[in-house]
C-alpha cells in the first residue's frame, strides 16, 4: 500500500515542475528536454496508477 501512496505523491511533484517550468519567462533548450523527460515521467506514473486501479477492482 505505501507504493500506492508513493505514486500519487510522486505524481503530484511531476505536475508541479511541470507547473513551474511553465511559468518561465526565457525558456532555454535545455528547459524543454527536462520538460520532455518530466512529461514522460508523468506518463509512467499515471500508467501505473491505471494498473493498480484496474487490479483493484478485481
Amino acid at each position: 500500500m505505501k507504493r500506492y501512496v508513493d505514486l500519487y505523491e510522486k505524481r503530484q511533484w511531476l505536475l508541479a515542475a511541470l507547473k513551474h517550468l511553465r511559468s518561465i519567462k526565457q525558456f532555454r533548450p535545455a528547459w524543454g528536454r527536462l520538460y520532455a523527460r518530466i512529461l514522460v515521467k508523468l506518463v509512467l506514473v499515471e500508467m501505473k496508477l491505471e494498473q493498480l486501479e484496474k487490479q483493484k477492482e478485481v
